[in-house]
């Protein structure tokens, strides 16, 4: 079988060898061409958690059973604009900031709304009932009519104030709002007299105003097409929850969910209009007043941002990480321009693969096909391709400098990647399958990014198997340039300086001593190596699930969206705008006053479970009126309960107009006093499920068999954390079973293969128990946990990467082997690939550290004077991940590979020995490892 596999090797070579300008001429063709025919990233790639939950979660289903029976209306989540003083009364002049903040809020809802109505069918005329588009044109004129009115109570409160600047559409007046609303009524068929009085208010505002105006269907409003409503502090029937003595909310409804790509656009364009504001209102006020953004959508826009700017500073510290460290091994500009041009070339070609593939998975090109890439995917790629490639890349020319002290070139290149091309390709191997193992997931991120990422190994695989050996055989020895290949015997590559008195590579007697070291005394070795690592990785053990699902927690505190978070807690509870919304589908039909005392009925056992603060219904649309408040027809609020029942949120929002569920389908919503990504605000809305669910199970009950459904911001926590939990356990078993089935097939020792996953997950265990202690420390209080998917990264991943280095090592013990006994086997292989892997090693763990560049860089670039490039704040997640795996990647190649596996190996293969001996084998060196 070695045999063959030898052979097959030798005749790949032979033939990528001996077709080398083939081969190059084919790849330079392929990268062209496949970068040409490939869409952009960004046009192809997904984003949000959410989404990508499986559809029989409770949160996914509710979402679903929101979208059939509110089509177009679904708030999947929220901006918040917070505008506050801390320690005085909001004043009359803050009241000018608030006001202009509000016109040009509501004359974007009415751009957008209106253009949505265009969508859906309107061509002119007043609403029509059961439209598709009735909804959006009424909430247009409705916006552009609070638009209006704040603007003139902002004008009132300028007084004589307004600056003598020339006006422009939104300033000092909204002259543009008045220009739209005489449209609009024009489309309407109103009055000449009430359309003529808009014009002419636009007209004395701004007279060149009909020569700028953009018509409303092609005003460029993307950012803000997902704006649903806006609810303000400024409305006569809701606002007054929105209201408080030194503070004032304005809530943006949106259609996108909280990590959607889109939402990066939304805030940018929420953040260039509150810049707009304060530039021209807060010269009108006191300073002190603060006016910022926060909600889910605020918080997921920003952590999408930061995830864009460390994908962004990762690829190019990568790249100059590598370039250093080649130039630092090799000292010879063609070694490290080819492994650069073999790694660039992959990059190319396997993003442009897995493009090309899932638009062809979401156009339905290819039947079947179901492949998916999402904004993070790319920054796996980058790094595991950088690393792994340059270690292939080392692997091939470390060899070659050894073939090439004993043969001339054509047969030297022949030989090196005849050598190493077992060894890459298992170490390949166990990577690839172990990142594939993802695929079981139920997560959809996690099932598609792990064989995206393999797929693009498997394309790097071939490059540096074919594209590198032919640049090298065409290069010819001068890619040692300006040293030569001396004929003494082979020369590892270094990371130290060369002995320029006896002009030896000091690395080498340093490798064969410390190979010497472990074979004299491997039981000890072994022993106290496994001892040292043992207590970090039991550490690692009792606090794996020390990780958090909050999103905020990954923006630092300096994050605008956690600096409006705390604005607005100190005044206002945080449940009140991410309420939990309970759904319960009825099988038949009830008559709607029926219905309607039924759903109050069971708001009131709501209110029973501990840690519910309100309850919100049709007939209670704020939760204001709680079971135990007393509310007659003479009470002094009896009208303002009225109002908020007919008010158009109330109307739109707890009922559906569709036939089908109309009266079905009970909504309702529940408050939490608490943040929703905590485990205290989970296990309530985990109560309230289980107790509205029970109601569905009791005999008599009005609700008995009925679906019950919860969604929102917590509950969709909730799923996440259950979905995770459940493919962490699954995927960590199958990826061992993968990589140790590949161990058995590359290096057949099962015993071997045994140690080899043991000794990888004690690093695991280890690596993440000194990550956690890391940032215990580095963040102090504000460390909540770790980021709840770097357990499961950082298992895959160094479990499939973390054995490259041990497949090289043991594969180069067994080919040893074949000319000598296993001691000196031992020795030969530990000395020959102690600089290579080492060197290999920091390559991995540089591409990984790269990914905290988000973190150092940028104080790093202002004190130095340099451009300003950080857009965001940094990502924790990013940056734990990539500490973790860099210092895994470290703990493989300085501490498995150099101790635990070499005195292991010695120890068997001396009890084997022993063995022999005593049943009078007559050779010490006999016994294969």
């Amino acid at each position: 079988m070695r045999l063959m596999h030898r052979s097959s090797s030798h005749r790949w070579s032979q033939w990528t060898l001996n077709r080398a300008p083939w081969v190059l001429c084919g790849w330079i063709l392929l990268t062209v061409v496949i970068r040409i025919a490939a869409p952009s990233w960004s046009d192809v790639a997904y984003d949000g958690d959410f989404e990508y939950l499986p559809d029989e979660m409770s949160s996914v289903a509710g979402g679903h059973l929101l979208d059939d029976a509110f089509p177009g209306d679904r708030s999947r989540s929220q901006i918040v604009l917070v505008l506050a003083r801390d320690n005085a009364k909001f004043t009359k002049n803050d009241e000018i900031v608030g006001l202009d903040l509000l016109r040009r809020l509501y004359h974007r809802l009415a751009e957008v709304s209106w253009q949505r109505a265009f969508e859906n069918g309107y061509r002119g005329g007043p609403p029509v009932e059961g439209a598709a588009w009735a909804s959006w044109i009424q909430l247009t004129r409705d916006a552009l009519d609070q638009s209006i009115a704040a603007d003139e109570l902002f004008y009132d409160l300028l007084d004589e104030r307004v600056p003598d600047d020339a006006p422009t559409i939104y300033e000092p007046r909204m002259a543009i709002a008045h220009w739209d609303r005489g449209k609009l009524l024009e489309a309407w068929g109103e009055s000449e007299e009430s359309v003529g009085e808009d014009f002419e208010a636009a007209l004395v505002l701004m007279p060149e105003l009909p020569t700028i105006a953009t018509d409303i269907k092609n005003r460029s409003l993307d950012p803000w097409k997902p704006l649903l409503d806006v609810l303000s502090w400024n409305d006569p029937v809701i606002g007054s929850r929105m209201r408080k003595e030194q503070s004032r909310l304005a809530i943006l409804k949106l259609s996108s969910e909280l990590a959607a790509t889109g939402n990066i656009a939304t805030v940018e364009a929420i953040h260039e209009l509150t810049a707009e504001v304060l530039d021209y209102s807060t010269q009108f006020t006191e300073p002190g007043l603060e006016l910022l953004t926060t909600g889910s959508a605020a918080i997921g826009g920003e952590t999408l941002t930061a995830a864009r700017d460390a994908i962004r500073y990762t690829e190019w510290i990568t790249v100059a990480m590598i370039l250093l460290i080649l130039a630092a091994v090799y000292r010879a500009p063609l070694l490290v321009l080819i492994p650069m041009v073999s790694i660039g070339v992959a990059v190319l070609v396997s993003t442009s693969l897995v493009l090309l593939l899932t638009d062809w998975s979401i156009t339905g090109i290819v039947p079947f096909l179901d492949i998916r890439i999402f904004t993070t995917s790319r920054i796996f790629i980058v790094v595991i391709l950088f690393g792994a490639g340059t270690d292939y890349c080392l692997f091939l020319i470390s060899r070659l400098r050894e073939e090439a002290a004993k043969a001339d070139w054509p047969e030297a290149c022949e030989n090196a990647l005849t050598g190493v091309m077992g060894a890459l390709l298992g170490s390949a191997l166990t990577t690839v399958v172990g990142l594939a193992m993802l695929w079981i997931a139920d997560f959809g991120k996690f099932h598609h990014t792990g064989p995206i990422v393999a797929i693009c190994l498997l394309v790097g695989l071939l490059v540096c198997t074919t594209l590198t050996p032919a640049m090298l055989r065409l290069a010819g020895p001068a890619v040692f340039w300006p040293t030569k290949v001396k004929l003494v015997g082979p020369q590892p590559p270094s990371l130290l300086p060369l002995d320029r008195v006896n002009r030896r590579w000091i690395p080498a007697e340093l490798w064969n001593w410390i190979a010497l070291m472990l074979t004299r005394r491997p039981a000890a070795t072994l022993g106290m190596g496994l001892l040292l690592l043992l207590i970090p990785a039991g550490f690692g053990f009792q606090h794996e699930d020390s990780v958090t699902y909050d999103l905020s927690s990954q923006l630092n505190h300096s994050a605008p969206s956690r600096r409006g978070l705390r604005l607005m807690q100190r005044h206002f509870d945080i449940g009140e705008i991410t309420p939990v919304t309970v759904l319960l589908l009825r099988k038949e039909d009830t008559p709607r006053k029926e219905f309607e005392k039924q759903i109050q009925s069971l708001s009131e056992k709501i209110y029973t479970v501990q840690g519910v603060s309100t309850v919100r219904t049709a007939a209670d649309p704020l939760g204001d009126f709680p079971p135990d408040r007393d509310m007659g027809l003479l009470s002094k609020d009896a009208w303002r309960r009225r109002a908020l029942r007919n008010h158009r949120v109330a109307q739109q929002y707890f009922f559906s107009s569709l036939p089908k569920f109309e009266n079905r389908l009970a909504r309702l919503d529940v408050t939490i006093d608490g943040d929703p990504f905590s485990i205290d605000t989970a296990n309530i809305v985990t109560k309230v499920g289980q107790f509205v669910e029970y109601q569905t199970g009791v005999e008599g009950s009005k609700w008995k068999d009925a679906t019950v459904l919860l969604t929102g911001t917590t509950p969709s926590i909730i799923d996440l954390r259950s979905v995770t939990l459940r493919d962490n356990r699954k995927i960590k078993i199958a990826v061992v079973l993968a990589v140790f089935a590949v161990l058995v097939l590359v290096i057949r020792r099962v015993w071997l293969c045994i140690y080899l996953i043991i000794t990888v997950l004690i690093s695991y265990y280890a690596t993440l128990g000194l990550t956690l202690l890391f940032f215990q420390r580095a963040y102090g209080d504000d460390f909540v946990g770790l980021d709840w998917k770097l357990p499961l990264f950082l298992f895959v991943i160094l479990v499939a990467v973390g054995q490259d280095y041990n497949v090289y090592l043991v594969t180069r013990i067994v080919e040893e082997q074949r000319k000598m006994g296993w001691l000196a086997a031992i020795r030969k292989a530990v000395a020959k690939t102690g600089g290579i892997i080492t060197a290999c090693g920091l390559v991995m763990a540089a591409t990984f550290f790269s990914m905290t560049a988000s973190a150092w860089f940028p104080p790093i670039a202002a004190w130095l004077g340099l451009p300003a490039t950080n857009s965001g704040p940094a990502l924790r997640g990013i940056i734990e991940l990539g500490f973790a795996l860099g210092l895994g990647v470290l703990i493989d190649t300085f501490y498995v590979r150099t101790i635990l596996v070499p005195s292991a190996v010695a120890l068997f293969g001396r009890i084997a020995t022993n063995e022999r001996q005593t049943t009078d084998q007559p050779s010490a060196e006999s016994p294969e490892v």
